[in-house]
């Protein structure tokens, strides 16, 4: 009998492994740079992933301007709106899902988030509250003193991971992905369920378009099945699906001014509002992390093989700072 366990995990493990391998997740590379956030001032760029180390770049210069240790996988990193904080998410750590006040290095660590660590993080508009959605399918919201205002599931007598959470622009609503989409209020009260897709396929990043009229989903895809970048009405109308990626969409980020949507999968792409394509940067890997300066005239993205690169609004290349 143990041995016959011992052979099906094999097999499974196996499965895993070609699973993810065929669809842009290498699970055996260990130093993945999962995510990147330009600061709300445009002087600085946050870059985290499996090297024990949140790097914070002068983005002047593209130098290091602090280097913070944190154990293990950092999956997600954000600024405060309107603050010298950053909040981040980690996952297979001994090192907490934290906030961190650049000004004087102070640490908050945000108790009750699952063993299993955490992939969904974000402020509110205001700054006043962030959620954190973690591997257990559990929502958090705290305060910026990182008090616990309110907890909630994504999914009733669920443990499914949530894999990104990002809130309304300007309404104390948010949605989560994992295997469908939710949209709900800040009491955890569900306005909206969502299967974005017959197939039973993950989600991996959403992002509210800056009117709050619609919001743009992407997904990992599949064997079977192209990865799907998604634009979707506030109601949860679909409005438009696209599935010319070769690789699962990691990231999503809009420019300041909502006129502009950069994507991280086999490449760099730029849509508009309607998800027409409007330029495309080719990149040696798959991109994870993306963000855009304050100015929409440059990208920041990492990726899965340690790549930082600095991309103009056309997607074109600048610079590999590492």
């Amino acid at each position: 009998m143990i041995k016959s366990l011992r052979i099906f995990t094999l097999i499974k493990l196996l499965g895993i492994i070609f699973y993810n391998t065929a669809y842009g997740q290498n699970p055996i590379q260990k130093e993945i740079l999962w995510t990147a956030d330009w600061s709300p001032n445009g002087k600085h760029i946050a870059v985290g992933g499996n090297i024990d180390t949140l790097k914070i770049y002068n983005e002047n210069n593209q130098t290091i301007h602090k280097a913070i240790p944190i154990k293990n996988t950092i999956t997600r990193v954000k600024w405060h709106p309107t603050k010298n904080v950053i909040a981040i998410a980690t996952q297979n750590s001994s090192g907490k899902s934290t906030i961190i006040n650049l000004d004087n290095n102070n640490k908050i660590e945000l108790l009750g988030i699952s063993p299993e660590g955490a992939r969904g993080i974000d402020w509110n508009y205001t700054g006043e509250y962030l959620a954190v959605a973690d591997n257990e399918g559990q929502i958090f919201i705290y305060n910026i003193k990182g008090e616990l205002i309110k907890k909630f599931q994504h999914q009733t007598n669920s443990s499914k991971s949530i894999t990104a959470v990002d809130w309304h622009p300007f309404k104390n609503i948010l949605t989560t992905v994992s295997e469908d989409i939710r949209i709900f209020d800040i009491e955890g009260n569900l306005l909206k369920a969502i299967k974005h897709r017959p197939e039973e396929v993950l989600l991996l990043c959403v992002a509210w378009h800056k009117s709050g009229n619609f919001f743009v989903t992407g997904d990992y895809g599949d064997e079977k099945n192209k990865s799907l970048l998604q634009y979707w009405y506030e109601q949860g109308e679909l409005l438009k699906s696209i599935d010319i990626s070769k690789g699962e969409y990691r990231n999503l980020a809009w420019n300041k001014k909502g006129d502009k949507l950069a994507s991280a999968s086999d490449a760099l792409r730029i849509w508009d509002i309607k998800g027409n394509l409007i330029s495309e940067g080719n990149s040696k890997d798959y991109l994870w992390g993306i963000s855009w300066n304050m100015q929409g005239n440059k990208i920041i993205t990492s990726s899965m093989e340690q790549r930082i690169i600095l991309w103009n609004k056309h997607a074109e290349k600048i610079m590999v700072i590492e």
